[in-house]
């Protein structure tokens, strides 16, 4: 008799990081209402940014693990996308609260 196990297979990275940054960027083409990519570079932009999408690659990387041991599918993928940038956001919004905490007490 023969025992087939499944081997864990996340979602591929790649595609985990090309949502974070496109999430990311999006979520600056619509901050403050400028519609508009002007000023992504410069310092106080670019920290805020890098802030979101850490947090935002930490949502979908984890939430990939959660469901890594599912049957590969495009459902499978969605799920992990949908939920990993729901996850990733709230992630950003705490490491941002953090930050001014900091800025605060410091």
């Amino acid at each position: 008799m023969i025992t087939l196990t499944s081997r864990a297979r996340p979602v591929h990275w790649s595609l985990l990081l090309a949502t974070a940054l496109a999430v990311t960027l999006f979520l600056y083409f619509i901050d403050e209402g400028r519609y508009s990519l002007q000023g992504l570079l410069t310092w106080g932009n670019t920290i805020a940014m890098g802030v979101y999408l850490l947090g935002m690659m930490l949502g979908l990387f984890l939430v990939s693990r959660l469901f890594a041991t599912r049957h590969p599918s495009p459902a499978r993928t969605v799920l992990v996308l949908l939920l990993g940038t729901a996850l990733g956001f709230l992630l950003g919004l705490l490491l941002m609260l953090g930050v001014g905490v900091l800025q605060l007490l410091g």
